[in-house]
């Protein structure tokens, strides 16, 4: 099989490749324009077609461009998730300072943007 580089990434080439390696040998190769794939059944009765493969490829690419859309919204989540998170060095509770604050749960779990939201 042979598949344009134009049209599929390479990452779905792979991760469509690993898919079938449980029940198949799958050998790779590329040249300029195209990827080429063998697929050979790792057991003789057991064939392997070419549209299961042809498949997983549009599967894998499909959750690729789905990755690449989201990657920013991802990234801001993971961020937002950490900085309400973040502990300043001043709420920091030391044991050995006589006059140290005590934390209430709905202290600590405050939203940053709640609080931060005018500044």
């Amino acid at each position: 099989m042979k598949f344009s580089k134009e049209m599929y990434p390479k990452v779905a080439l792979i991760k469509a490749a690993y898919y079938f390696t449980d029940k198949a040998y799958v050998h790779l190769d590329a040249d300029e324009h195209y990827y080429y794939v063998e697929i050979e059944s790792k057991t003789p009765g057991n064939n392997v077609s070419e549209q299961e493969f042809i498949n997983e490829m549009l599967t894998q690419c499909v959750r690729h461009e789905v990755y690449l859309q989201t990657k920013s919204i991802r990234e801001l989540l993971v961020a937002r998730a950490m900085a309400t998170s973040v502990i300043v060095k001043d709420e920091v509770i030391n044991e050995t300072e006589p006059n140290h604050k005590t934390f209430v749960a709905s202290d600590i779990l405050k939203d940053w943007y709640d609080n931060n939201e005018d500044n």
